[in-house]
């Protein structure tokens, strides 16, 4: 018959190897948990990053939890080979269970050493070697822990059942080291989640009135228009207004695009003109200034101040005019060389004439040649 203080310490002997592969598997869960949780705040909600409530609620958890497993695995492994217990064992069972260490556990070590080892050789061709033996190491000394801590609750359990004792559930020691850690890193990003949202929403609003004002703006100029609608789809590239004029056959023969941040910041502003290869250059050249001053004239009508729109760079607002030197490279060029002259190239804004065109060799009937100005901030 054991004594109370035997029989305590056997539950204790017991708990504690379950507790210490317990809080090795909390440690695994709740970096998986943390990813999850911060893959939902920046794809979901919108948000960017990684908070410092939610850092430093992870980093703490994951810190006890190892701590937990060393301190748990190390007490059980020294009280099971204490003199007493092996006398009490003898008693109970006639021998001494084994209690060593799994030599996977060692070997885990070593072979996610050798992964490192692998890894400060800075070879490219290596890197998959180097993070297989490092994984590899990982899964055969928590395979190694997780043997030997269950050949220690085993032993403590034998000795139990040879007394006829009554061991204690695991249910409240697994919701203690498993559940209460997750419970805790899952609150911690509440209030992220609640200000990500609010954020989420502002910006949803903020990009609706811009695109909605461009749009009402851009409508009497176009033959149609087409625009995103951010109250309906969040979408973390952005949004984006367009309008198009067609020809007679309904085909789109220019076209400017106006784009903003997912916060609604108009970041861009693009204008297109197809050119046709049967008329001639100054033909072209002047259809494809008459578009861009239509579709100019429509944004300038854009009150920005009172409809609330953030410009990335006042540039953006800026008129679409083609540079002498592009006017002169178009005008004395052919139809099959492209011509690319800078605007602007300083602080934020990156401005640009283009003709875009191919080869003649290249050139057939799905050829587009057009003459475009972009206007786009380097953040874009």
């Amino acid at each position: 018959m054991l004594s109370t203080a035997d029989a305590k310490l056997v539950k204790r002997y017991y708990l504690l190897p379950k507790a210490a592969w317990y809080s090795l598997a909390a440690l695994f869960l709740t970096g998986g948990l943390t990813i999850l949780l911060v893959m939902i705040d920046n794809i979901g909600l919108g948000s960017k990053g990684f908070g410092d409530l939610q850092l430093i609620a992870m980093t703490a958890l994951m810190i006890a939890e190892g701590a937990a497993c060393i301190a748990c695995g190390v007490t059980a492994r020294r009280g099971l080979g204490s003199a007493h217990w092996q006398e009490l064992e003898r008693e109970a069972i006639g021998d001494n269970a084994n209690i060593g260490t799994n030599p996977a556990v060692a070997g885990g070590i070593g072979v996610a050493a050798a992964g490192r080892l692998v890894d400060t050789l800075d070879n490219d061709d290596l890197d998959a070697l180097s993070t297989g033996l490092e994984i590899t190491g990982a899964a055969m000394s928590a395979y190694g822990l997780f043997d030997t801590m269950r050949r220690m609750s085993r032993a403590a359990a034998a000795v139990a059942r040879a007394h006829g004792m009554e061991l204690p559930g695991l249910g409240r020691t697994r919701l203690l080291v498993i559940g209460l850690p997750l419970l805790l890193l899952t609150l911690s990003f509440a209030p992220r989640f609640i200000d990500s949202a609010a954020q989420s929403s502002e910006a949803q609003e903020a990009s609706a009135r811009a695109i909605q004002a461009l749009n009402t703006a851009l409508e009497p100029a176009c033959s149609h228009t087409l625009a995103d609608d951010p109250l309906e789809h969040r979408q973390d590239s952005g949004y984006r207004v367009s309008g198009n004029i067609t020809d007679e056959d309904g085909d789109i023969v220019a076209s400017v695009s106006i784009e903003t941040d997912e916060y609604g910041n108009v970041d861009s502003v693009v204008y297109n003109a197809d050119v046709n290869i049967a008329r001639t250059p100054e033909e072209n050249l002047a259809f494809a200034e008459e578009s861009f001053a239509r579709f100019y004239e429509a944004i300038s009508s854009v009150d920005i101040e009172a409809e609330g729109i953030e410009l990335l760079d006042t540039g953006l607002v800026n008129a679409p005019v083609l540079p002498d030197q592009f006017r002169q490279a178009f005008l004395t060029g052919d139809y099959y060389t492209a011509i690319d002259t800078d605007l602007d190239d300083t602080g934020t804004l990156r401005a640009w004439a283009l003709f875009d065109t191919e080869p003649e060799e290249e050139f057939d009937e799905y050829t587009s040649p057009q003459i475009s100005v972009y206007l786009i901030t380097r953040s874009h």
